[in-house]
């Protein structure tokens, strides 16, 4: 196998190099992973063991069996590449009956049932509200219920004048704003689930400048995509029948604590 030797990406001569290496007393190992410069069909553990009889060359039989044993090619990383997330609205509908609603919904105790139940139950009092308004509804009326208060679903809210509103703020450690916060995530499976499943539409409306602060300059011309939500007749169906989602919500997040 033939060396080409570099020094910051000048060309050096095979001799220049030893003569480099010889002024250092102590040279660290290098270690050439020949998987990255040899065809993997060459090392084929069969073709190799073939390979070592008609060669005469038992080293090669050694390594066949070597490479037969480790197996080195099945540690190479093949996970995938994590899928683009799709926008809400964008959702393929895959409807699903309502008694296979219920039957998830009331038996599964996660992020997305918490966050449909909470979508079900505001959109049941005002059929048509955006994600954060959810948000504010329920994070307020958790307070107002007497959820405890070391619950995660406070995270990312700031109170201002006895009401918690959504704290927006730049990310950063130990810092959980409204984007990062458990409610934020919550919202997003619940809602998804819901438009995914037929029973909930979403459309996105690009809304410019701040909710929260009086922007100046370039800054008012910041874009953001809001969510709006309403029920279709099947949703409506549907949280008309879960009699017990509120109570379902409050024990949810009752139990989420810090």
């Amino acid at each position: 196998m033939k060396l080409n030797f570099q020094l910051h990406g000048v060309d050096l001569q095979e001799a220049e190099a030893k003569s480099l290496l010889k002024v250092q007393e102590e040279i660290p190992a290098i270690t050439i992973d020949l998987a990255t410069v040899l065809d993997r069909d060459v090392l084929d553990a069969k073709k190799l063991f073939n390979l070592s009889i008609e060669k005469q060359r038992p080293e090669l039989a050694t390594l066949a069996a070597k490479l037969a044993i480790q197996k080195p090619f099945s540690k190479v990383n093949t996970r995938k590449p994590a899928k683009e997330r799709v926008a809400i609205p964008d959702l393929a509908v895959e409807p699903i009956s309502l008694d296979e609603a219920l039957e998830k919904l009331c038996g599964d105790k996660n992020l997305m049932t918490a966050g449909a139940a909470m979508v079900l139950s505001s959109l049941a009092e005002k059929n048509n509200r955006t994600m954060r308004e959810i948000a504010v509804e329920q994070v307020n009326k958790m307070w107002r219920n007497d959820v405890n208060v070391r619950s995660t679903i406070f995270n990312g809210f700031t109170k201002i004048n006895g009401v918690f509103a959504p704290f927006i703020g730049r990310a950063g450690k130990g810092v959980v704003t409204y984007h990062s916060s458990p409610l934020y995530n919550s919202l997003r499976e619940g809602s998804a689930f819901l438009v995914k499943s037929g029973f909930a539409v979403a459309t996105g409306e690009v809304s410019f400048g701040s909710e929260n602060k009086k922007l100046t300059g370039s800054e008012t011309l910041l874009r953001r995509v809001v969510y709006r939500f309403k029920l279709t007749e099947h949703g409506s169906v549907l949280a008309d029948t879960w009699a017990d989602v509120d109570q379902a919500i409050f024990n949810y997040w009752n139990d989420r604590l810090n």
